[in-house]
């Protein structure tokens, strides 16, 4: 409860913090029996929070100040370095155990959203936990227990962001319940009986899930997009119905990117922004947000117009060979509608980046930092075989690649893009010998 009241006010206390995680996994820890489903997920939520605050401290910072990450990574990052990185995978692996071994069936669904949120917010994936908690939810879905809007898409997102592969009957039965609890007097979802269930930056969230996932059932979408943009093109009347200030930035870009992706793997389902999109959407400048949004911008931006040194130096060693490159080339969403004919709203938005680019023969290079990949803590798991690639992203070692780089792949994979990926490790293994560096380089073209 103390850790929680911390949390859920905002304040840091990373001395905190690191003591009650070492009371409970040092060697002689008092490990987490005895805890309610409540109190483990409670715990569980309020450390991945204390280093979500971090990213209020970054965005308060402006440019004052130079950042080594952000976003996920950043969280991750402040996560360790409050409590220590082998403490902190340790805390939420006894946590996992523990949560198992009490029996998922006696968490409720909020202690769930928040268990599974706070795995994902750290990029911290329990394989064998997050197995366990999709059986509970379809088999509350078939019990017919009421889940909350804001806990659907919890539950979404989480398994979106650290890839988690859930099976598609997870998807599919979630979207029946979503139909069924939207459904208005006449049995039909309109803007007013979607808004009694869920938040618009909750609906955008559910949205990009199921782009990750790469499943769009047709009644699911059309719910989410009556629900985000509505179908009279008044951006007025939704922030009214809504009870909000317009659509966070987060929640635009999301929709460029579920649109997109829609747009070429379901386009049977003709979904459409509106015409001027985002123009009048958006918040209002100067709008303060509260701090009771756990979903801020971590999964959706796949823009990053930051250069690191690892970026340069592999850039050079690719210009040493011969392949020819620019750094950080961003796709807008004029370029994507003239040349890819992809009908995204006329505004011009930068839309997409690829780390290293040659622009004729459109191969890219994406130097897999860190932030890239999620952190499998479980030993009993089975290496993933769903989603593969030709083996490019099959798990290696205690990582894989996270839902958002999976997404991005996909969608310059459709514009035409051949995208290499290149793991940091890799590269930093080779300790600095030019030659080494060519020859790696030349095998991955």
């Amino acid at each position: 409860d103390v850790l929680w009241a911390f949390s859920k006010i905002g304040v840091r206390h990373p001395a905190l913090f690191k003591k009650v995680a070492h009371h409970l996994v040092a060697a002689n820890g008092r490990g987490f029996g005895g805890f309610s489903s409540q109190g483990l997920g409670n715990t569980l939520w309020s450390f991945a929070k204390q280093a979500q605050l971090s990213l209020e401290v970054i965005d308060s910072l402006g440019d004052s100040v130079k950042l080594g990450s952000t976003g996920r990574l950043a969280v991750y990052e402040t996560s360790c370095l409050d409590i220590g990185e082998k403490a902190i995978k340790t805390l939420f692996v006894r946590a996992a155990e523990g949560g198992v071994e009490l029996g998922l069936d006696r968490f409720t669904n909020q202690d769930l959203s928040n268990t599974v949120w706070a795995y994902s917010t750290l990029g911290l994936l329990h394989s064998g936990f997050f197995k366990e908690a999709e059986n509970q939810v379809l088999k509350r879905l078939k019990n017919l227990r009421p889940f909350k809007g804001q806990e659907i898409a919890n539950i979404l997102w989480s398994f979106a962001t650290l890839n988690a592969q859930p099976d598609p009957v997870l998807i599919d039965e979630l979207s029946s319940y979503i139909a069924s609890v939207c459904s208005g007097k006449k049995g039909v979802a309109d803007e007013y009986s979607i808004s009694k269930v869920f938040k618009r930056q909750e609906l955008a969230n559910v949205a990009w899930s199921c782009a990750v996932v790469g499943r769009y059932p047709e009644e699911l979408m059309k719910i989410l997009y009556t629900g985000i943009v509505g179908t009279a093109n008044d951006p007025n009347r939704m922030k009214q119905i809504f009870h909000d200030d317009g659509l966070q930035q987060s929640s635009i870009m999301t929709l460029y990117y579920v649109q997109l992706a829609a747009d070429i793997e379901a386009s049977k389902l003709q979904l459409a922004l509106p015409p001027g999109f985002p123009n009048g959407w958006g918040e209002s400048e100067g709008h303060v947000r509260g701090n009771g949004d756990d979903l801020i911008e971590m999964s959706s931006s796949m823009l990053t117009l930051t250069i690191s040194k690892l970026q340069r130096d592999v850039s050079n060693t690719f210009t040493e060979i011969g392949f020819e490159n620019v750094l950080e080339h961003v796709i807008d969403t004029n370029e994507i509608k003239d040349e890819y004919g992809f009908q995204l709203p006329q505004t011009p938005q930068e839309f997409l980046s690829i780390d290293i680019a040659n622009i004729g023969q459109k191969v890219g290079v994406e130097v897999d930092g860190p932030g890239h990949f999620v952190r499998l803590i479980d030993d009993t798991r089975k290496p993933s075989n769903k989603v593969t690639l030709n083996g490019m992203f099959a798990d290696k070692g205690e990582n894989r690649v996270n839902g958002p780089t999976l997404l991005k792949h996909r969608l310059l994979t459709h514009l035409g893009w051949n995208i290499i990926h290149l793991p940091y490790w890799e590269y930093q293994s080779l300790g600095g010998v030019r030659e080494k560096e060519k020859k790696y380089c030349k095998s991955l073209l």
